[in-house]
C-alpha cells in the first residue's frame, strides 16, 4: 500500500511538471505572438513596411527597355534607386528595372511637380493647395494646405516639410512626421519669402532657405531649426547672392549659392567655403548623399565649362574641362551624368569619363540610376547599365 502511494505522489509530481512546462510554453508562445503582432503594428505605422512592399513590388519581369510610350509630355524623370519615375501631364508612371509598371498614378495637376526619397513620392502644383503622397504601391495621403505649395521635400525617414505662401505672412513652413497626421512643427515668416528646405540626415532638424531685400540689396538666407524647438539655432546672411539648392553630402550641408558652396556641420558651424571665382553656375545636382557635381563657366563667351565635383567638406575629387555646352546633369550613387549635343558622357567621382552613349535618335532628357541610366527619345524609354 505504501509503495502504491509513493508511486502516485511521483506521477502527481511528474504531471505537475509537465503542466508547467506546458503552461510555459504557452506563455512563451503568447508572448512571441503578441511581440511580433506588436512589432508588425509599429512596422506598418513606419516607411520600413513601405520599402518590403516596395521591394516586392518590384520583382518580376516586364517588357523590358527601350519601352515605347504616349504622346503625353514628360514634365519629370526620376530614379529611386533602379525604379524609374515618369511624371507626364497627366499621370506619374513607376517603372521596375525590367521596365515592369508597378503603378499608373493620374495626379490631376496643370503644372505637376516631383519629389521622391528612398520610398516614397510627393507630387505638388505651385497653382494648387494639394500635396499627394505616393508609394510605389499606393496612395498614402492627399493634404490640403491653406495656401498654395511653393515646394515639398521628405526626408530620408519619409517625414514631409511643405512651403506655402500664405496671405498673411510671406512664407510658412510646415512639418510632419512619416504617419502624416498632426504637423509636429511649422514656422511663420513675416520678414522673409521661403522657398527651400532640407531634413539633416537624422531627421531631428531642418535646414530654410529664404529671400528678403535689406536697403535695396537682395539678401538670401539660411535659416536652421530643430522640429522640437521654436527658435532657430543658426541664421546665416548672403549678400547679393541666390541660394540656388541646399543639400546634405556626408553628413554637411551644402548651401549652393550662385557664387559659392557653403558647407555647414549639423549644428550650423561653418566647415568651408569654396568660390566659384567669376566662373558663373550653369547646372548642379547633388545626389544627396555623396557627391555634388556642377557646371561652371559661360561657353557662349570661352566655349568652354568645367565640371567639378565636390565631395566632403567642398574638396574637389575631380574636375573636367569640357569644351561643349552641357544640356543636362544628373548625379547618383558617385556619378555624375551630362548630356552634350546627343550623348551623355558618365564620371566617376574623380572625373574619370567611364561610359558614353551615342543613339541614333535625339535624347530629351536623361536620368541616373543606382545601377542603370535611362533617358527619353521622342518615341520610347531606353535604359543602359551602368559600368
Amino acid at each position: 500500500m505504501g509503495q502504491l502511494e509513493h508511486i502516485e505522489r511521483l506521477r502527481r509530481k511528474r504531471n505537475r511538471r509537465q503542466n508547467l512546462k506546458r503552461i510555459g510554453a504557452f506563455l512563451l508562445a503568447l508572448a512571441i505572438f503578441a511581440g511580433g503582432w506588436l512589432l508588425w503594428e509599429k512596422v506598418k505605422r513606419t516607411s520600413l513596411a513601405e520599402q518590403l512592399s516596395g521591394a516586392f513590388a518590384e520583382l518580376g519581369s516586364g517588357a523590358g527597355y527601350p519601352m515605347e510610350y504616349s504622346a503625353a509630355t514628360i514634365r519629370q524623370t526620376k530614379t529611386m534607386g533602379n525604379t524609374l519615375l515618369v511624371l507626364t501631364d497627366t499621370h506619374l508612371h513607376i517603372y521596375n528595372k525590367n521596365g515592369k509598371l508597378l503603378r499608373e498614378v493620374a495626379h490631376g495637376f496643370a503644372n505637376p511637380v516631383m519629389q521622391c526619397s528612398d520610398s516614397r513620392i510627393i507630387l505638388y502644383d505651385p497653382s494648387s493647395n494639394l500635396v499627394r503622397v505616393e508609394s510605389k504601391t499606393k496612395t498614402i495621403r492627399e493634404l490640403t494646405m491653406d495656401a498654395p505649395v511653393l515646394f515639398a521635400a521628405l526626408s530620408r525617414q519619409n517625414d514631409l516639410a511643405v512651403i506655402t505662401n500664405p496671405q498673411r505672412f510671406l512664407g510658412e513652413i510646415t512639418v510632419y512626421d512619416n504617419l502624416l497626421e498632426e504637423p509636429v512643427f511649422s514656422w511663420k515668416s513675416a520678414e522673409s519669402y521661403l522657398y527651400g528646405a532640407a531634413f539633416s540626415p537624422d531627421g531631428d532638424s531642418i535646414a530654410v532657405s529664404t529671400v528678403q531685400v535689406q536697403e535695396g540689396d537682395l539678401v538670401s538666407g539660411l535659416t536652421m531649426y530643430r522640429l522640437n524647438e521654436e527658435t532657430p539655432f543658426a541664421q546665416k546672411s548672403y549678400v547679393d547672392e541666390t541660394v540656388h539648392s541646399l543639400a546634405y553630402l556626408n553628413g554637411e550641408l551644402q548651401v549652393l549659392t550662385d557664387q559659392a558652396a557653403y558647407y555647414y556641420s549639423t549644428s550650423g558651424k561653418e566647415k568651408a567655403v569654396v568660390s566659384f571665382q567669376d566662373e558663373p553656375l550653369r547646372l548642379f545636382d547633388s545626389d544627396g548623399k555623396k557627391l555634388s557635381a556642377l557646371i561652371l563657366g559661360d561657353y557662349r563667351e570661352f566655349k568652354s565649362v568645367k565640371l567639378s565635383l565636390l565631395g566632403s567638406s567642398g574638396q574637389e575629387s575631380g574636375s573636367v574641362l569640357l569644351q561643349e555646352q552641357v544640356e543636362q546633369l544628373d548625379g547618383c550613387e558617385g556619378h555624375a551624368a551630362l548630356l552634350l549635343g546627343n550623348r551623355i558622357h558618365v564620371y566617376n567621382a574623380a572625373g574619370e569619363l567611364v561610359q558614353e552613349i551615342a543613339p541614333e535618335t535625339e535624347i530629351l532628357s536623361l536620368s541616373l540610376g543606382k545601377d542603370y541610366i535611362y533617358y527619353v527619345t521622342p518615341d520610347a524609354i531606353c535604359q543602359e547599365p551602368l559600368r
